[in-house]
């Protein structure tokens, strides 16, 4: 199956299982240009949040052990904020890093994320273990999959823009 940029707005799918949320989103860019556009600054600023408010911080120390950190503040006037340290790097397939939601000081997860491209499409897995199901249930009721939704139809046209 071919994928052409008129192929965005696809949905992705969360399930859960237990402590774990897997993610899976297919993205219609090659597996290079989502990797580049997931984590590289001047990219991430252009999707991340999706235009739900003002980024304000991007740091990305792209080695393993280094630290990221993004943040916003929404329209309203509420930060958000989330920060890890990469475990694992291996482009353009796969990342493994924490990530803890600095607003409200939750436990760290881990997220484990591959990229598959196949025909020029690239298919994301992420797979997230939370310190509890209590945890995964919060994250759930948050709101998280509309925004997850919002910020991928973002990366995609970003990675879309970048083949040129």
């Amino acid at each position: 199956m071919s994928h052409t940029a008129s192929d965005t707005h696809q949905h992705a799918t969360v399930t859960r299982d237990g402590r774990q949320l897997v993610i899976t989103r297919t993205f219609a860019a090659p597996a290079a240009l989502v990797y580049e556009a997931m984590t590289n600054p001047d990219h991430i600023r252009q999707w991340w949040g999706a235009g739900h408010g003002e980024v304000t911080i991007c740091e990305v120390d792209l080695r393993v052990g280094g630290r990221w950190h993004f943040a916003q503040v929404t329209p309203g006037g509420e930060e958000v904020s989330f920060s890890g340290e990469y475990r694992e790097l291996d482009p353009p397939d796969r990342i493994v890093h924490t990530e803890v939601f600095d607003t409200i000081a939750s436990p760290p997860s881990l997220v484990e994320s591959t990229y598959t491209e196949q025909d020029g499409a690239t298919t994301l897995r992420a797979v997230i273990t939370y310190d509890s199901p209590e945890t995964v249930d919060m994250v759930l009721a948050s709101g998280m999959e509309s925004g997850l939704n919002d910020s991928y139809d973002a990366l995609e046209r970003v990675a879309q823009g970048l083949a040129g």
